[in-house]
């Protein structure tokens, strides 16, 4: 009898094993919790999973191995899934990194992958002490990293293909500081990197079209945006964008491109909305790309050129409310931006710059924080720490505030120009580091 319950149990078994390969089992304990979900997360997959008296249960469809994003709240981490794993993570929101532990069938990647984090944590905590070194000194951290990631991969009893994946995300990390390290220095050091000869060679003329490494490798895939990301910020026109974006080969990683980069150019609602999603509803391969485009300039219609501006009514540093119809009769350029935004912080010395050149013309120069209620005192300490000058006022609900809601903004600094009677110029204005602004300031300023 007992040979047949066996032999009954291993049938069932194999005849649900194919299925159950498709799928991940997920469980999991979070103490502390501060969010009622957990979310497992990549390009085109986003799994929400309920937080139950600090536990969570579920399933994930999956064909083929890959790295996720798993976060709660504001703390994530990167975690590696193959078909068939069960996986129970467990953390304190206290301490994520920290206490974050793995078990299961996949657990000795994923505690690896913990650790790394962990280390690359204690890099980031000093940002400035990291990149804030000479070239030669930062070349030797970025190899002893590399060196130190390598030993600990290979010291591990990993999967052979996992070992060779992560193999590349150490390498297209590497490169990706490497590459970080000049703009890094000059924001942190107020001045030009001297780059040793060779420098840049180690990633320059490095392959941006590996359609599997970008489909599989997260670091190379940061790699390649990072790179384009450079050529369309140094793009002086549409035209140069689209000429940029048109030279990838490989569809999928052209369609991803135009995703990430146009398809907010489009959310924008600035001059080239409607440009840029003609260019994706032609050029992309992927439906969803193009609907997602569609649907992006849809919701902008009311941000195109001449359109009434959203208003705003918010505090300045003396407490005293100013509004957008307060300044009529002036252009205004508005700043969103925020005290922990490192790219906001960087564009300061530009944006004093400028409102010095054009000081006692019709140009009112508004930066507005969407800084939470909470850090509502390290913006005015950070107002009069930097001498910060112009309109400085403080929105009422962060990324929730009205303003920041009709214009449909999802990452800053944020620049809008507005004419002297209230009407949209251009919503996605050029930021003051950018020569254009000056042309577009002269071309509606009054004579």
């Amino acid at each position: 009898m007992k040979k047949i319950i066996v032999l009954f149990t291993a049938a069932i078994l194999f005849s649900c094993s194919k299925k159950e390969k498709e799928y991940v089992r997920i469980a999991g304990k979070i103490e502390n919790a501060d969010a009622d979900s957990v979310f497992i997360t990549k390009e085109g997959i986003r799994k929400a999973i309920p937080i139950v008296n600090g536990e969570f249960n579920d399933t994930l469809k999956l064909i083929e191995n890959s790295y996720f994003e798993f976060y709660s709240g504001r703390e994530r981490s990167q975690i590696f899934l193959n078909p068939g794993d069960s996986l129970f993570i467990s953390t304190d929101m206290l301490e994520f990194d920290e206490k974050l532990k793995f078990g299961g069938t996949s657990e000795k990647e994923n505690n690896y992958l913990a650790k790394k984090q962990l280390k690359a944590e204690e890099i980031y905590l000093d940002p400035k002490g990291f990149f804030g070194v000479e070239a030669e000194a930062f070349q030797s951290k970025i190899d002893q990293l590399k060196s130190d990631q390598k030993t600990a991969l290979n010291e591990g009893e990993l999967g052979n293909e996992f070992k060779t994946i992560e193999n590349k995300n150490i390498d297209f990390n590497a490169y990706m500081l490497l590459a970080q390290y000049p703009l890094a220095y000059k924001h942190f050091m107020q001045k030009e990197a001297v780059l040793p000869a060779g420098f840049e060679a180690q990633f320059k003329d490095l392959d941006l079209e590996n359609e599997a490494d970008f489909l599989s490798v997260p670091a190379y895939r940061q790699f390649v945006f990072f790179q384009i990301s450079q050529k369309i910020e140094e793009a002086k026109s549409a035209e140069e964008t689209e000429k940029i974006i048109s030279s990838i080969q490989s569809p999928k990683i052209k369609d991803a491109v135009m995703k990430d980069f146009l398809i907010y150019f489009v959310g924008a609602g600035g001059a080239d909305a409607e440009r840029f999603n003609d260019f994706i509803q032609k050029n992309a391969t992927n439906e969803k790309v193009k609907k997602e485009s569609a649907e992006a300039f849809a919701k902008v219609q009311n941000l195109l050129p001449g359109k009434p501006s959203p208003k705003f009514n918010y505090p300045d540093i003396n407490g005293k409310n100013v509004s957008l119809d307060d300044l009529k009769g002036n252009l205004v350029y508005v700043d969103v931006w925020a005290t922990w935004c490192g790219p906001c912080i960087r564009e300061i010395p530009s944006l004093k710059q400028l409102e010095a050149d054009y000081h006692g013309k019709n140009i009112a120069f508004v930066s507005m924080s969407i800084d939470p209620q909470k850090d509502k005192g390290k913006w005015e300490a950070m107002v009069k720490e930097k001498d910060l000058k112009g309109i400085q006022i403080f929105s009422d609900k962060d990324w929730k505030s009205q303003f920041v809601q009709d214009y449909g903004i999802k990452g800053i600094p944020r620049f809008i120009l507005i004419d002297e009677n209230g009407n949209i110029i251009t919503a996605d204005a050029p930021r003051p580091s950018d020569p254009q602004i000056r042309t577009l300031f002269e071309e509606n300023l009054k004579s």
